[in-house]
């Protein structure tokens, strides 16, 4: 997500949070619930066949999605097709993304087998699955890249791209709650998906017919949509009315092209930065920051360690203390909080570290050979990351392409880290919070976590093993989904800084 002497991107966390949207202001007003929900048991009652909607992305409209439900004859299934496409700017370069899906599903929804198609500008992730006594069978292509995976069910599987259709088949009854699993392409996993189906309501300041709200969550985030009478997805709101989908005709949901072409501003830089009152100077060689973050309580949890400290603030409930040191002369010394699992889970393959893979073995085999210290280890594979991986603003969809295309942001050089530390017998686990770079201020990113006998934090990105002290962990895991809930507080974290030590000129 980064790029070592700028900034960093946050697309694909970006493309998660279109998905994943949550809290809604109100623009709603509950009104007397119809004595029967709408009465809609399979996909073949429907009264429509196509929905189209635009999304609008702090204040400016960034791109539309589109879904469109086609009867198979004699065979009582159904093809779902969907697409969202979005254009949007990030240190003056347009970014695109897209992605197209195919979901053969039952009238009831459950799935048969799936097509999906990622676009980042010029990478492109493509998944086929199916489902099979109980067993669903993937085949993922990145570039050359080509993957397989068999994933157990404990029950029937549902497209990603249809949850809103799933409280409609089921039931609009106010109260009504579900819980259902979905495979998700972005994270390519199976996830849980719950939904409760809150109120009937109406909107004095919009223009939409009176609508059930379904409040649903999937992978720690949340989004508010409201369901009319005939089944369609007609509104959603997230991140406290920055994110905005709602339903429009199909021309003027494709007009966002003209207009995005023409839209100059630094969307996600401009909402995701967190300001300072005065600039930090010489953020790479800090030593010592204390700082006061409001936008953090009840959102994500307080995380201790390697060297960090997190405190709720006894004079304001509402912001938590951080402070962090760095000690770059031992750093393994820097010992985080102990953990109630076994070392062996961080060194397992996760969702996107390909960690057992025969090129990251070898890898990690090279670079690491006649080395038996675990932290001289550590050293070499972070150097040879921040050597070998070009900082470029291109997304990555796993830590094998990074490996091939030795190109990347942050979250690249973290995933290939990460895989070939796993891989040399190191348990590590990936972080992600918010960095100092100077001129901007805090910006979103990510980095790891070693064990060497103490937990060490690790950026490949800056090729720093015990990181400077700018670092604020919010999250961690064993891999990519971990860094997902930073979702839930992007744009609205402020800091205050309390105190801050850095030593100019000393790498």
């Amino acid at each position: 997500m980064y790029r070592r002497q700028k900034t960093q991107s946050i697309f694909v966390l970006f493309l998660s949070l279109l998905v994943f949207i949550s809290c809604a202001p109100s623009y709603f007003d509950p009104i007397k619930t119809p004595p029967e929900p709408p009465r809609i048991k399979g996909l073949n009652d429907l009264p429509y066949r196509e929905l189209w909607a635009g999304i609008v992305f702090n204040g400016e409209k960034v791109g539309f999605s589109h879904l469109k439900i086609v009867p198979l004859p004699g065979e009582r299934l159904f093809r779902l097709e969907s697409e969202a496409n979005l254009r949007i700017r990030f240190l003056g370069i347009s970014k695109r993304i897209s992605m197209k899906s195919e979901d053969i599903v039952r009238a009831d929804l459950t799935s048969e087998s799936f097509r999906y198609e990622i676009s980042m500008d010029d990478k492109t992730l493509i998944i086929d699955g199916s489902v099979r006594d109980g067993v669903l069978r993937t085949a993922q292509k990145s570039g050359p890249d080509k993957k397989e995976i068999e994933t157990k069910l404990q029950g029937p599987l549902y497209p990603a791209g249809a949850i809103n259709l799933y409280p409609v088949l089921r039931g609009m009854a106010v109260g009504s709650q579900y819980r259902y699993s979905v495979y998700d392409p972005q994270t390519q996993s199976v996830t849980a998906v719950s939904q409760s189906v809150e109120a009937f309501e109406r909107s004095r300041q919009l223009d939409i017919e009176p609508s059930w709200k379904v409040k649903t969550s999937m992978l720690g985030q949340d989004v508010e949509t409201w369901i009319n009478p005939k089944g369609e997805a007609v509104f959603e709101l997230g991140m406290k009315g920055v994110l905005i989908t709602y339903r429009e005709s199909e021309a003027e949901a494709r007009r966002y092209l003209s207009e995005a072409s023409l839209n100059k501003k630094d969307l996600i830089l401009d909402f995701s930065a967190v300001k300072t009152g005065k600039p930090l100077a010489c953020p790479r060689e800090a030593t010592l920051l204390e700082v006061s973050l409001t936008g953090i309580a009840g959102e994500l949890p307080l995380l201790q360690g390697p060297g960090q400290e997190a405190t709720q603030n006894p004079k304001d409930q509402a912001s938590i203390i951080y402070r962090i040191r760095r000690n770059p002369g031992s750093p393994a010394k820097i010992s985080g909080p102990q953990y109630n699992v076994d070392s062996y889970r961080w060194t397992l393959p996760a969702s996107q570290i390909e960690s057992d893979h025969p090129e990251i073995v070898n890898t990690a085999r090279e670079v690491t050979k006649g080395t038996p210290d675990p932290l001289a280890k550590v050293r070499k594979l972070a150097k040879w990351v921040a050597d070998e991986v070009k900082d470029e603003p291109v997304d990555s969809f796993s830590a094998l392409e990074v490996l091939h295309t030795k190109k990347g942001e942050c979250q690249a050089h973290t995933m290939l880290y990460t895989a070939l530390a796993r891989a040399a017998g190191i348990p590590t686990r990936m972080a992600g919070g918010i960095v100092y770079m100077e001129g901007v201020g805090f910006l979103y990113h990510a980095w790891a976590e070693s064990d060497v006998g103490g937990w060490v934090s690790v950026d490949p990105t800056f090729d720093q093993v015990g990181i400077d002290a700018t670092h604020i962990k919010l999250v961690e895991g064993p891999g990519w989904i971990s860094i997902v809930p930073l979702g839930r507080v992007v744009g609205r974290v402020k800091a205050t800084v309390i105190d801050y030590k850095a030593v100019c000129g000393r790498q």
